[in-house]
């Protein structure tokens, strides 16, 4: 699936969601539509895979490239968009769009959200 048409397909739903944290949860963090769009194209720029991860560390297999470097440089999830919400808020957001589970990167169900992993990534995913 192209990366335009899923972002056109699931723009209301992403604005759903920011709409809802602002609403409904007290944060210190403002992750706008723009913002959100940039992190998800960034992350899937380096490995095509939404793996929604703040910090990313450089294979040591082989040696890194600069682009091989900037493009996982940008995809570490560091905007407003990156936090870690505590427990309770995220069981109200996936509650609120009826999200029983999350997913890793390949699209295991999980039993929990990973600490190392920004949340709001991780919603999105379940919904790609």
């Amino acid at each position: 699936m192209k990366m335009s048409y899923f972002l056109k397909k699931h723009q209301f739903t992403f604005l759903l969601i920011l709409t809802t944290i602002l609403l409904k949860v007290s944060c210190d963090s403002v992750c706008d539509l723009k913002t959100l769009i940039m992190e998800i194209k960034q992350d899937l720029e380096d490995n095509r895979i939404l793996d929604c991860l703040r910090e990313i560390e450089p294979l040591h297999i082989t040696e890194e490239t600069e682009e091989q470097r900037n493009l996982r440089l940008a995809a570490q999830w560091d905007s407003s968009c990156a936090f870690e919400a505590s427990d309770k808020w995220l069981d109200r957001l996936m509650k609120t769009f009826g999200i029983n589970y999350l997913v890793d990167s390949v699209g295991e169900r999980v039993a929990k959200d990973f600490d190392n992993q920004a949340d709001l990534c991780e919603i999105v995913r379940y919904l790609r």
